[in-house]
């Protein structure tokens, strides 16, 4: 769902080698096993890298940079941007991220220059906040490859039916179409949600208290294991144990690993012991998925007409289309990586504000009820859910997964219309506070559950444009153009889906003196994890 797939990126463990590092330009003998020649060959490797660093700074040095330390960005990294923004009216400015020369920060007008030139790379952007090339964080790498990128356009996207990349990315297509591609996983979806809600939340028709983003990430584990994993695995403890978590210890390895230098972290991260638990994860994964894939190649080979309709299925699929190889560990984990962190987000976030507007759950259960009366799933069930569409909409705009969208690295030397020239591998990102705007949104930090609902109503480009899945300049929550999440379309389906399980069977409401504020840290802003709610089970209304 989030913004991270990009067909460019090479599947490698190490980022690319810089040109000075091609010794042979310096006339150097091939080989170098005589000591004499290593005091030479460090010193031409030490010059090089100081000429490039000071080159690449001094082109950075025309952005000014907001913030003296990375703790600043840590730790209030949306008040700095607001604070960018008024201090220097929206020229371009630098944000110390701690990480390289950090990340220049431009201005709502340039998304029509960045959102669909290749030479901006979101991939590349993201992996330098997941330390690329560190054992244990492999799956991050692999949100870039072109397998992980085809297997979710081959079977969950419009792509899937001849749409093209361009009609993908800005949401300009017939979304029964998309309809139609999901409709043949609702069926399982549905079984899956229902078990899973009873087996998590209970039966029990008394309040009781639940600490909501552990419910909700299993929920959502669960349920998107179904369609990844196939019976097999959906419900293995040890396999939803490492869904559940390895986001959780990763992203906190990675917090961990960014209070060190740079420089050190190839080697101190052997001794952390937050980054020893995510390498023993990827481990333990390995070990689950392989015996199902050796029994199911046996299985293959003495029926090639065998079908398992699941993403370990596409995956195998795929890998001959392409003629690749691929570990499907890493491969499983990033699905579940953008499955399931950012749907969990979403709709957690979402239950806390409909908590917060109790109003909302009535209108939503009759829409609910007047879709699935007859407890059957069509295949415009979930399309015809608008005003729940809606609700999630503007729980993203209030609150996306990030401050920012379009995070790009700079792949080559750019010069903006505005004469700006953006030094290549310098990262970018344009600040999102036009989600936020007086003059695009009525009331901006208010929430209105039939905002895009009003809006699809009112014409026939507001019904492309405001639609959960849609993506516009004026709403980044899915970023924009040629990188935008391709992934949404089956996260939203998904948590369409399991809310429409939750609300008709479950009253919930906020425990008391719960905090329910976005935890934010650097530019990230996530559902908050300590929020508890009440919930009980409701009568049965619909069997479905």
């Amino acid at each position: 769902m989030a913004s991270y797939l990009n067909t460019n990126t090479q599947t490698t463990l190490s980022p690319p080698r810089p040109s000075w590092v091609d010794l042979t330009n310096f006339g150097l003998p091939s080989s170098m096993e005589t000591s004499g020649y290593v005091p030479f060959l460090m010193a031409i490797i030490l010059i090089a890298s100081v000429m490039t660093v000071s080159l690449r700074k001094n082109k950075l040095s025309a952005f000014p940079v907001i913030n003296a330390s990375k703790n600043e960005y840590l730790m209030s990294g949306r008040a700095m941007l607001a604070r960018g923004l008024e201090e220097f009216g929206g020229k371009p400015f630098r944000v110390n991220t701690g990480l390289g020369g950090g990340v220049i920060i431009l201005d709502h007008s340039v998304m029509p220059e960045v959102r669909n030139d290749a030479r901006f790379d979101s991939t590349k952007f993201l992996l330098q906040y997941w330390q690329a090339g560190i054992p244990g964080f492999e799956p991050y790498i692999a949100l870039g490859t072109e397998i992980l990128h085809n297997v979710i356009k081959w079977n969950l996207t419009p792509a899937g039916i001849g749409m093209s990349s361009w009609e993908l990315g800005d949401s300009q297509f017939s979304f029964t179409d998309l309809d139609m591609i999901l409709a043949k996983l609702n069926k399982p979806l549905s079984d899956e949600a229902n078990a899973a809600l009873s087996d998590i939340l209970t039966d029990n028709e008394e309040w009781h208290e639940v600490l909501l983003g552990d419910v909700i990430i299993r929920i959502v584990a669960r349920v998107s294991s179904v369609i990844f994993l196939g019976p097999e695995l959906c419900r293995n403890p040890d396999w939803l144990k490492i869904t559940v978590n390895y986001t959780n210890k990763a992203t906190n390895a990675a917090k961990v690993l960014r209070r060190w230098p740079v420089i050190l972290y190839r080697t101190i991260h052997w001794f952390l012991t937050e980054c020893r638990e995510v390498r023993t994860m990827l481990i333990e994964a390995r070990q689950i998925i392989a015996p199902i894939l050796e029994k199911r190649r046996v299985e293959k080979a003495a029926d090639p007409s065998l079908e398992y309709h699941d993403a370990l299925d596409w995956y195998e699929t795929a890998a001959k289309r392409m003629g690749v190889e691929y570990d499907p560990a890493d491969q499983q984990l990033a699905l579940s990586i953008s499955a399931i962190l950012t749907s969990n987000d979403l709709m957690s976030q979402s239950i806390m504000d409909l908590c917060k507007n109790p109003e909302m759950f009535e209108p939503l259960r009759n829409e609910i009820r007047s879709v699935l009366g007859d407890g059957q799933w069509k295949p415009t069930s979930l399309y015809n859910t608008k005003l729940l569409d809606s609700v999630l909409k503007e729980t993203l705009r209030l609150k996306p997964v990030a401050a920012v969208g379009l995070g790009r690295r700079v792949m080559e030397d750019v010069r903006l219309k505005d004469g700006t020239v953006l030094p290549q591998d310098s990262g970018i990102a344009i600040n999102a506070e036009k989600m936020w705007d007086p003059e695009i949104y009525k009331n901006p930090r208010a929430y209105d559950g039939y905002r895009f609902l009003r809006l699809r109503e009112a014409s026939e480009q507001g019904e492309k444009t405001s639609q959960l899945v849609s993506t516009s300049p004026e709403h980044l929550g899915f970023g924009l153009g040629i990188h935008a999440c391709p992934g949404r379309f089956f996260g939203a389906n998904t948590v369409k889906l399991v809310m429409c399980h939750l609300l008709l069977k479950y009253d919930i409401k906020l425990a008391e003196n719960t905090n329910i504020s976005p935890l934010e840290f650097g530019f990230s802003m996530l559902a908050n994890p300590t929020t508890k709610v009440l919930v009980r089970r409701r009568k049965e209304e619909v069997n479905f």
